[in-house]
């Protein structure tokens, strides 16, 4: 009985086999990464083009610059609270409040200038800085805009109540 060993030959041909096996594989894998980001990139710009088209249709409510705590709209002032409210609560947005500021802990607005400003012999104690970011006003589900929306502060929806 002769048994058949196999050759050098044969070892690096099904080597080569297992190589290209993976090649082919990591190939496919990087395509479908490649085809995902493709996809999410797409849905990124869609939903971009979406938002924006909303946003140019969309009243401006005023920010009371003396008091942060207050926005304005056909004669309505609202008070911001603290009080949050979650997304599933909302409505369609119904107006904007298109402002970005940053203010100190005394609750005094920061121009670019003084935001830009460099201290070469920094003060001891450090100025506490807020930045706030307004967005888009909401109105709330089974209430009235007319007595209270959401307002979007630092991607929270903040509730706002007639004045």
């Amino acid at each position: 009985m002769k048994i058949h060993l196999p050759s050098r030959h044969d070892v690096e041909k099904g080597g080569l086999r297992a190589d290209m096996k993976n090649s082919i594989l990591f190939l496919i894998l990087i395509g479908t990464i490649f085809l995902g980001g493709c996809s999410l990139f797409s849905d990124l710009k869609k939903t971009a083009s979406h938002n924006m088209a909303i946003d140019r249709t969309l009243p401006k409510y005023e920010l009371n610059k003396k008091n942060l705590k207050e926005i304005s709209y056909q004669g309505r002032t609202y008070v911001i609270q603290a009080s949050k409210v979650d997304r599933h609560q909302l409505n369609k947005p119904i107006g904007k409040v298109t402002e970005t500021i940053t203010i100190n802990e005394h609750h005094q607005i920061l121009s670019k200038k003084e935001l830009r400003k460099i201290e070469i012999v920094p003060d001891k104690k450090d100025e506490k800085r807020t930045h706030l970011n307004f967005g888009w006003v909401y109105s709330i589900k089974g209430v009235s805009p007319e007595e209270e929306v959401a307002v979007t502060i630092n991607n929270q929806f903040l509730i706002a109540k007639r004045k």
